[in-house]
């Protein structure tokens, strides 16, 4: 992927929410290399101890007074909405506490935050794949989630469609190193080998799968080039589940006997799966001027 430049204007300064998370970690990250601590604010979860730092602030996304503190102190420019939750099974046993922090917390961003240029970064778990389309889903395709994470993530699209000057990117699956070496696929998968736990992964559960090191620079080049609307944002390659896998696997010396693979249909009491997800990047790649 030939990935963009990324030059921030000497007066912008970007408030970024879920620093913490598989996608928001990286885009912060990027942030803090071409911005001074005076010029960027990152809002973590207020049970993680990590990162700290002058410019970290721990809230919970959904306390008005907590951003309002925050609008009036740092005075942001630019808000980058990374914030919210994504385990299935956490969230298909809490749909409350799912429906407030990706919801109410998206509502309390364009509250506080609804006339500054606002980039969220949602997911591919707004569609169901059940009947992929060829090629990818496209922003024209409608949603159909199956999961409590793919409901609560459509309403929160519509929460930060209310932003006069909003820019929604939809992910596929990150793929790279977390901040605590527990979230996203590759850790999670990662962290069961090494503790001789068994893997059971799907061949049927299918996404647009892309790097966390691209996500940061594509996400700072939609804000630096001031993009609006709705964009998709996969890798080129359809990644099942069992395949990241397979990834993970072959790059460790683990025991052969932990991995095997199972279709959607054999597991017993999960959470709602989906099928294939893959994303159609067409649209972003021609906005950005990229090939990927």
């Amino acid at each position: 992927m030939n990935l963009p430049n990324i030059d921030i204007p000497e007066p912008w300064r970007v408030l970024a929410t879920g620093i913490t998370s598989i996608h928001g970690w990286p885009i912060f990250q990027a942030l803090q290399q071409h911005l001074p601590d005076d010029r960027l604010v990152g809002i973590r979860p207020p049970k993680m101890d990590v990162p700290d730092g002058p410019n970290i602030v721990p809230l919970c996304i959904t306390d008005v007074q907590a951003l309002e503190k925050i609008r009036t102190a740092f005075n942001p420019t630019h808000v980058i909405h990374c914030a919210g939750v994504c385990d299935l099974d956490v969230c298909e046993e809490r749909p409350d506490w799912a429906h407030a922090i990706n919801v109410q917390g998206a509502a309390a961003m364009v509250r506080i935050f609804g006339d500054l240029p606002m980039l969220y970064v949602s997911t591919d778990l707004v569609f169901s794949g059940a009947n992929p389309p060829t090629g990818g889903y496209t922003e024209d395709h409608a949603t159909d989630p199956v999961s409590v994470v793919g409901r609560t993530f459509v309403l929160a699209e519509q929460q930060i469609q209310a932003a006069s000057k909003h820019c929604i990117v939809r992910l596929a699956l990150p793929l790279g190193d977390s901040i605590n070496g527990q979230k996203g696929a590759v850790d999670w998968i990662e962290h069961r080998f090494k503790r001789h736990l068994p893997v059971t992964l799907f061949y049927d559960e299918v996404r647009s799968c892309v790097s966390c090191d691209a996500i940061a620079s594509v996400t700072l080049a939609m804000l630096t080039q001031k993009l609006t609307g709705l964009y998709h944002f996969g890798g080129p390659k359809p990644w099942s589940l069992y395949d990241i896998g397979v990834y993970v696997f072959e790059r460790g010396s683990y025991d052969q006997t932990l991995f095997r693979g199972m279709l959607r249909h054999e597991e017993k009491d999960g959470p709602p799966r989906i099928g294939d997800v893959s994303l159609n990047s067409s649209k972003l790649k021609q906005a950005l001027n990229l090939c990927f």
